[in-house]
Formats: structure tokens, sequence, C-alpha cells
């Protein structure tokens, strides 16, 4: 079975496998300068999956859900922010880790993740950054929408279809104590939010040993938080010591067929 996945940016990828898709954590990049999908264009796709409550994974999903009947799948946590904003509790649908859902040809299993840790070197060069005085009005605005859209519980899934199997990640960590589902055909990496990603990513290459890794959210949507990410030495890094696998930064928009 043929399954395609488009990326619009930030850490939104939509699934389709025969007439059917889904879309996970649909947004819309706050940075005028990049490549914007309209509602229309995210809304075209069925049912949405939210791995955490962050601005960036949840603040457009009201939006998307005016313009079709597909539902919501969240936390609980996720689920509370989407009620505050007028979302009708019907379309909502919240999951937890360990539940096994049935979406079209999709089989999706929940998993507890982890949200990254941002280290400290980050965190004093973005602080210290001229690009936080050029973008300081936006900084007050990123800082108001961090209080109204609570993390919450992280989800990792694990979707199946036909003889296709994906496990997806909206922030790059994981439980140590959970055994995730490994040798899978494609694992997804949320590559920000780190200045050692070059080398903290490795462990989960190791850890779940994907036949293709899938680069997303590197883009820079929510400036000056986000950044720009280059990823031609971890590509190069991972050519010298996991030749076997395939890496793939998608281009915004364009079809992927796994």
């Amino acid at each position: 079975m043929i399954m395609e996945i488009r990326w619009f940016g930030t850490a939104t990828l939509a699934l389709k496998s025969g007439e059917h898709s889904i879309i996970f954590d649909p947004f819309i990049s706050l940075n005028k300068n990049l490549p914007r999908p309209a509602v229309a264009d995210l809304a075209q796709y069925g049912d949405i999956f939210i791995t955490h409550g962050h601005f960036d994974h949840l603040i457009d999903v009201p939006l998307v859900l005016k313009k079709n009947s597909a539902s919501v799948y969240c936390s609980g946590e996720a689920a509370a922010t989407l009620l505050r904003e007028k979302v009708a509790q019907s379309r909502i649908k919240i999951i937890k880790p360990g539940d096994c859902l049935k979406n079209g040809p999709f089989n999706i299993k929940v998993f507890r993740g982890e949200h990254i840790k941002f280290d400290l070197s980050l965190v004093m060069r973005t602080l210290f950054s001229r690009r936080t005085f050029a973008y300081f009005n936006d900084l007050r605005k990123l800082v108001r929408l961090a209080k109204l859209y609570p993390q919450g519980e992280v989800l990792v899934f694990f979707i199946e279809a036909g003889d296709k199997t994906i496990l997806h990640m909206g922030s790059l960590n994981l439980d140590v104590n959970i055994e995730y589902p490994a040798g899978i055909d494609l694992l997804t990496i949320p590559f920000q939010g780190r200045s050692d990603l070059d080398i903290y990513t490795l462990k989960f290459v190791e850890r779940l040993k994907p036949a293709t890794l899938l680069l997303h959210h590197t883009c820079d949507s929510f400036p000056p938080v986000s950044s720009p990410i280059r990823t031609d030495h971890f590509i190069r890094v991972m050519e010298q010591k996991y030749p076997e696998v395939e890496v793939i930064r998608p281009l915004y928009q364009q079809p992927l067929v796994l």
C-alpha cells in the first residue's frame, strides 16, 4: 500500500493512503517571509491528531475545524485549550497513551512521549541574539501564547497502513522507560530546540533503527524563538555513522511516497 506524506512547515505533516488522509499538528507559520498554507490547504485533509498543546501545534486547529467536519484527537490538556477556544466538544476526541485507533486504512497506537529540553547554550544564544531585539514585539506575543497554550501530555503516534510503519514525534524526546516500535520504515524527527542537534538526534536513530528519517520543524516559523536549521552537517554525520538510513529533508508541500 502506498502512503503519501506532505510537510506544511513546522511540525505539520499530512498522510494519505488511497482516498483517506489525516493531518498532524496543523499550524500556519507566524513568519510571513516563509511559505504559509491557507486554512483550506490544511482543512482538505481528514481528522487531526495533536502531539502536544503548545501554540505551534494547536493554535490553528479551530480555524481548520471551521472549514471541514473532521474530529481532533488530542490529550485532555489540549482538549481543555480547544474548548476554551470554542471548539465544540463533539469534535474533540480525548486520547491517551495505550489507545489503539482505526482511522480509515491507518491503524494508530498512541505512546507517551517527552518534550525536548532546551539546553543552556541555545537559551543564552537566543536571549542575547540580535534577532531577539529585532523581533522584540513578536517575542512578547510568543510569551503570551506560551501561557495560553500549555504543553500538557506529549504523545507519540505509531502509524501502520498496509505494510508501511511510521513513528511520528512532535517534539524531539522520548520516555527512557517505554519500549517504542523499532525497525520502522519511517521516523519523523522534529529537528529544532537544541544547540547540539547533530549529536543529540543520533540516540533516537540508534534506539529506533528506522529505514528512513524525515526531518521536520526545521523552519523559522516563530522568530526569534525558532531559527532556520541547517541539516547538511547532520546528514553527513548520518552518512558516516548510519549509511543504511536514508535522511529526508522534505520540500514544502511536495509529496513524498513511502
